[in-house]
């Protein structure tokens, strides 16, 4: 499996539009820090899919990329000259495509137990984004770690495994961990959250929690994929800043 061409310049407007996709390969279009992109670079990686990534600027779209996704958007699957977008639907299209390594369960009920799972976690997302609103307004910080607390706090009690696959990860691992570890990115800014590097994910609050992100981040899949923590706070810093820096790292 490769990623070819994760962390490359993200095209902006005025750039030039990649060829199609040659007959039988994927390609993935990315931003380097979108959480809900990272849903799907997780999944191709897990099912051993070799992919071109090309990463897009989301402020400064390419005008031909909203052939490829109505609301410019990312991600968007681009295969056999088709595209999907949406990273719930994604996965689940390349779970149907191949069938024989579907990260899916095969039982019905299973996975709809799944895909349920994985929306009850996208309250860590608000949660998330409702905290970076605080990176420009300090006076909600209080409110938004609130409403982040709560959020985890229902994820923790959503465990009966190590994963909520059970023994492996499943669908709802792979569609949740990115914006698990974006609260630990931002745990990395001194002072902003109440949480550090040292206590967060804490075993003594959120022990199912901490046992799955630790067992996250040790699967290959995810280590040799996830953005490198310096990387990710120079793009919160970039952001913070009111300028996105879609190449922070590269």
């Amino acid at each position: 499996m490769t990623l070819k061409g994760l962390n490359t310049k993200a095209l902006k407007a005025g750039d030039p539009e990649p060829t199609a996709a040659p007959a039988g390969t994927f390609r993935l279009y990315n931003m380097r820090f979108c959480p809900w992109a990272e849903r799907a670079l997780l999944y191709v990686a897990r099912k051993g899919i070799d992919v071109e990534v090309v990463n897009i600027d989301l402020a400064a779209k390419p005008e031909w990329y909203f052939e490829k996704h109505y609301q410019g958007k990312v991600p968007t699957l681009e295969h056999n000259g088709k595209y999907v977008i949406e990273s719930s639907l994604i996965p689940q299209y390349l779970d149907d495509i191949l069938p024989e390594d579907s990260v899916l369960p095969k039982d019905p009920f299973e996975r709809v137990k799944q895909k349920i799972l994985s929306e009850k976690t996208l309250a860590i997302s608000s949660a998330f984004y409702g905290l970076v609103a605080a990176f420009k307004d300090p006076s909600v910080k209080e409110e938004k770690l609130g409403n982040l607390k709560k959020a985890l706090n229902d994820t923790e009690k959503l465990f009966e495994n190590t994963y909520f696959g059970g023994a492996e990860p499943s669908f709802a691992d792979y569609l949740t961990f990115p914006f698990v570890e974006r609260v630990w990115w931002v745990s990395h800014i001194e002072g902003f959250t109440g949480f550090n590097v040292k206590n967060f994910p804490c075993e003594k609050d959120y022990p199912h929690l901490t046992k799955w992100f630790n067992a996250m981040v040790s699967r290959p899949e995810i280590s040799k994929n996830i953005m490198p923590i310096e990387h990710a706070l120079a793009f919160l810093e970039s952001y913070k800043k009111g300028a996105a820096n879609y190449d922070a790292g590269l």
